[in-house]
């Protein structure tokens, strides 16, 4: 199963999201939702990247190792830089509770 952490400030902005695991939804090379999961985390560290101008603290492992993937916003971001980057994450974490509306046995995400 996968499994998607975020966590948030007081102010319920994403802090952080984490994503560990393997759907096992069917034979690697061939399985839908983890490369669902997969095109999702990556496009929206690339739109926050490129669209918002803001490098994010990111950690990453192979798939051979257990599938894992870690994105952290750095505190000091401006307002304006701040409200881009949340907008690209919160439609990050649509993207995602799509999938697992379909596929929740192999995906859970957790707030």
């Amino acid at each position: 199963m996968i499994r998607v952490k975020v966590r948030r400030d007081e102010a319920k902005s994403i802090r952080s999201v984490e994503v560990t695991g393997h759907a096992n939804f069917a034979e690697p090379g061939s399985d839908l939702v983890c490369a669902g999961v997969s095109a999702i985390i990556f496009g929206a560290y690339n739109a926050v990247e490129t669209l918002a101008g803001q490098s994010l603290l990111v950690e990453m492992a192979d798939q051979t190792e257990g599938g894992y993937f870690y994105v952290e916003t750095y505190p000091d971001l401006s307002p304006q830089d701040m409200e881009r980057t949340q907008l690209l994450l919160e439609g990050m974490l649509v993207q995602l509770d799509t999938i697992a509306q379909s596929y929740g046995e192999y995906i859970q995400i957790e707030q």
